[in-house]
């Protein structure tokens, strides 16, 4: 494999996107962890800032995503597939409540009315959702964690949802909740001409922890209730217009039988969105349930059949701990690449693993797949995404990186708490931080032609 360096191609635009990346600047915002609210159920993790004086050799470990330099971006690929990859956007419940006719309600304790969008963050939206789509893209992947999720409570006493005195009042409050977010996450990227291919992150389900030796109401709520989490997700995100799922192939019994699903993206690509949350003894573990993995292994065995020039397999956790993370609890797939999912996927051919969780970029390259973890924080300046191309024999990812500018001066209504920014803006293009070719080998394996930046294997 051959790293390319910064100064290998660039030229004028090289020096423009440097110039740009420099000139960007950020109100810094507080730490929360990976909720875009203070507060949640677990710890923040304590967070590295960058150096006064970068060490080459660490640059990139040390380094916030958006603090990263710039790259050569990657060679177009005539006639290849492209696809975006997203995961973790928008891990935030951004919407008009006021829209529709709907009743306002009043914050109280700050007399303003309850609302979870304005028009910064719809300007903010438009911007970086349209750049994804100027790839030359109809598909967007999202590897889990779309919304904050954290429904069915209401902290500042608003009412915007009902009552949420009761168990049943929660889940009534819980659905009207999905009935507002997910539609508005769906129509954004629809009016870009942009079709949201999803899995299930943490904050679909609640948001971790749902640890039961934790006496805690609100996480007995949400563990008991991961199934209606899932059934209403699957509503809103996996079903088309007239109520039939969008998806044939899926598992045909088991409790992701609504959640996952393979699909042919293209001629060349097949995709696998796999559910790795699991209510098993009294809690919820991060793996694939027996009726799920055998429908894996069945997929993978047509796709070798069929001769699928590429296999990708999407799932909102990382496979190993060894991944750089940015305001997230790291969740990790359990017992990773001992476990039986990753066994069944080298057997059965898988070529790229991509998942989310981290909101930051790690690729590790082991027993023949790639393993993309990715993502980032929209309300956090920091937003970012992967395009990908891909034809018969090669494939070509580019991590894309924001540099925005939030605020906290003032603060958004959310079900949990006021804390998401109630300022954002993302005034200037994205810029590459990282690139990685591949091809296929005469054997059928995955050969690294080159790598740079951020999507650098083993960095």
């Amino acid at each position: 494999m051959t790293r390319r360096r910064l100064g290998r191609r660039g030229g004028p635009l090289l020096a423009l996107l440097v110039a740009t990346a420099l000139g960007c600047s950020a109100v810094t915002p507080p730490h929360p962890r990976a909720s875009a609210t203070p507060g949640g159920d677990l710890p923040a993790p304590t967070l590295t800032g960058a150096p006064a004086t970068p060490d080459p050799a660490t640059d990139l470990e040390r380094r916030g995503p958006r603090d990263r330099p710039p790259v050569p971006a990657a060679p177009d690929l005539p006639g290849a597939y492209r696809f975006v990859s997203a995961p973790d956007f928008l891990n935030q419940d951004v919407a008009d409540l006021t829209a529709g006719g709907r009743k306002p309600y009043i914050v109280k304790k700050t007399g303003q009315v309850a609302n979870s969008t304005n028009a910064e963050y719809d300007a903010a939206l438009d911007h970086v959702i349209g750049e994804m789509a100027s790839h030359g893209t109809d598909d967007v992947l999202v590897a889990g964690d779309l919304v904050e999720g954290r429904w069915g409570r209401d902290d500042s006493r608003t009412g915007v949802f009902g009552p949420v005195r009761t168990e049943a009042q929660r889940m009534r409050a819980w659905r009207r909740a999905a009935e507002v977010y997910y539609p508005a996450y769906r129509q954004r990227f629809a009016d870009h001409g942009l079709t949201t291919y999803t899995a299930v992150g943490d904050h679909e389900i609640g948001d971790d922890s749902w640890s039961s030796r934790r006496r805690d109401p609100w996480i007995d709520f949400k563990r008991r209730h991961i199934p209606q989490f899932k059934e209403i997700y699957a509503d809103q995100m996996l079903t088309r217009a007239d109520g039939e799922r969008r998806f044939t192939d899926r598992p045909r019994r088991g409790p992701a039988q609504d959640t996952a699903y393979a699909v042919r993206l293209d001629a060349n690509v097949l995709l696998i969105t796999i559910d790795v949350f699991q209510r098993r003894g009294g809690d919820v573990h991060v793996s694939v349930d027996p009726a799920q993995l055998r429908w894996v292994k069945g997929v993978l065995r047509r796709a070798k059949r069929d001769g699928v020039p590429w296999v990708m397999v999407q799932g909102h956790t990382p496979m190993t701990g060894k991944v750089r993370t940015r305001n997230s609890s790291h969740l990790v797939y359990e017992k990773g690449t001992r476990s039986d999912l990753w066994r069944a996927m080298v057997r059965g051919g898988v070529d790229v693993y991509l998942s989310g969780e981290v909101h930051d970029q790690t690729v590790h390259q082991r027993d023949g797949i790639l393993e993309v973890s990715h993502g980032s924080l929209f309300y956090r300046g920091e937003a970012s995404y992967v395009v990908g191309q891909a034809t018969a024999d090669r494939l070509v990812l580019e991590n894309h990186q924001f540099r925005g500018e939030v605020g906290f001066e003032d603060r958004l209504w959310t079900t949990s708490r006021e804390g998401a920014p109630g300022h954002i803006r993302y005034p200037y293009p994205s810029i590459v931080t990282g690139t990685l070719e591949a091809s296929r080998t005469p054997s059928g394996g995955i050969r690294l032609d080159e790598a740079d930046g951020i999507l650098t294997p083993g960095m």
